[in-house]
């Protein structure tokens, strides 16, 4: 028997996952009919999407509660159904087996989970912010997934969102067409021989153009990669297994002269993400300097939407259909705990960077190339700056510290006279604790993780209000 929570019929190509019915849903007898609802189907429309295509439903067929911190979901007794870093409970899971089965039943090529909640209930992982837009399996489904932010998550103040949720629908519905996980294949060559090496960076010299990328460990470079096209590249480590070095003096010395040579190449066009940085370490650390054209994705990225975030994760999300991998990188502290899933992340870097720059061209020539172009210019100026320094005044210094402190102190000691409870400022779950559970103020939600916040904006939108 249907559940009067879903509707759509169970054989489309799209199935979409709520969390639970609103008070209007279930007034109403059907899923994404209020606010959010209104929004969801705005974003479908952008992506071309129709609201008849798709087959709706929520985990729970209840209306539930949640906790003011936004860290657990409850059923209308106030027993536990979901926490972010426990999942869902025996309760949470009891309730929704009913529409684990029609997830199961249905014959969707591509299901779209709204928000942490129904991400964590399909992939295991609430982080939606991170993984929206990724084409995933499902393990508890064995079927495909492509995340988006829930509606509800853009009402509260995120109005950018919806632009990422059309996005993720638009993807959702290429998708749709097979129920294959078929994502890019990237040969990325790691354990390079030193021949290999040399054959790799000559065919360079040929093309004139590479993706570059470092990874630094301990001051140093601890491996390199350059990338021929989206779907080539080779990785140069300087650092082994255990953190002893992967090649000889004598052969280090030859491959960091064919580096250099390939950096220093006013023909070759080096692409990369803030690739200022990859520069300017490597001028300090190798004394390689870097000529010719660069392409900058973040640069050309940023020029072209300032509104959006500028991290290649949210790039690559938006212009290629590589899922998250950026956790990868987070071994750069002991890359050889895992080298190979380390040194892929880096060939990865170059790969894609390749392929956000092409993607990213025409919208560059759609009035925005000249702007790219005299930033790009800056960056000579920028080096010498952060390779020289520049001059500062020690006393003046040290004064404006001590004025400083003087000033956080009185803020400090006026903070302790009007708050009803002691808590420590600095400390965002403190902060937390005080402003939304103490003063009962709604919470404000973080744009990047969706979860309540206190940064400076916040704090700068409870001081307006309240």
């Amino acid at each position: 028997m249907p559940s009067k929570y879903e509707e759509g019929d169970p054989k489309s190509r799209i199935c979409i996952l709520g969390e639970a019915p609103s008070r209007m849903e279930t007034r109403m007898g059907r899923p994404f009919i209020g606010p959010s609802g209104k929004l969801l189907e705005s974003c479908m429309h952008a992506a071309g999407v129709a609201r008849k295509e798709c087959y709706l439903l929520n985990i729970w067929e209840e209306e539930v509660k949640k906790s003011r911190t936004g860290d657990r979901i409850m059923d209308q007794d106030g027993e536990t159904l979901w926490t972010p870093k426990g999942g869902m409970t025996a309760l949470g899971e009891h309730m929704s087996s009913t529409t684990l089965t029609r997830l199961k039943n249905c014959s969707a090529n591509v299901f779209v989970p709204l928000g942490g909640t129904a991400l964590s209930y399909l992939f295991g992982d609430t982080r939606i912010t991170k993984w929206r837009g990724s084409i995933l399996q499902s393990p508890r489904l064995d079927r495909k997934l492509v995340p988006a932010i829930h509606p509800a998550a853009s009402l509260r103040g995120n109005y950018l969102w919806r632009h990422l949720i059309a996005a993720d629908l638009k993807r959702a519905k290429e998708e749709s067409l097979s129920p294959e996980l078929d994502l890019p294949q990237r040969d990325i060559l790691i354990r390079p021989t030193f021949q290999d090496v040399e054959d790799y960076l000559a065919t360079i010299k040929k093309t004139k153009k590479t993706g570059v990328d470092i990874e630094c460990l301990n001051h140093q470079v601890s491996c390199i990669s350059f990338a021929l096209r989206w779907d080539t590249a080779i990785v140069i480590p300087f650092v082994g297994e255990g953190g002893e070095d992967y090649w000889s003096i004598e052969d280090e010395a030859k491959i960091w002269l064919m580096i250099a040579d390939i950096m220093g190449d006013p023909e070759i066009m080096k692409i990369g993400q803030n690739l200022i940085f990859d520069m300017s370490f490597m001028l300090r650390q190798n004394n390689v300097f870097t000529r010719g054209p660069i392409g900058d994705t973040m640069i050309a990225h940023h020029i072209v939407w300032p509104d959006f975030l500028k991290g290649l994760d949210f790039i690559c999300s938006m212009l290629t259909r590589e899922p998250y991998y950026k956790d990868d990188g987070k071994m750069w502290r002991k890359p050889w705990a895992d080298l190979e899933v380390f040194w892929i992340y880096n060939g990865k870097d170059s790969c894609v960077a390749i392929e956000i720059w092409d993607a990213i061209q025409p919208e560059l020539d759609d009035g925005f190339r000249r702007t790219y172009n005299e930033t790009i210019e800056l960056f000579d100026p920028l080096l010498f700056m952060m390779t020289k320094g520049m001059e500062v005044n020690k006393d003046e210094l040290q004064k404006t510290k001590q004025k400083v402190e003087a000033e956080i102190k009185t803020k400090e000691e006026e903070l302790v006279e009007v708050a009803e409870v002691s808590f420590n400022p600095l400390s965002p779950k403190q902060c937390q604790d005080y402003f939304y559970v103490t003063k009962g103020i709604k919470p404000y939600v973080s744009r990047k993780t969706g979860r309540p916040t206190t940064d400076d904006k916040a704090m700068a939108r409870i001081f307006r209000k309240h």
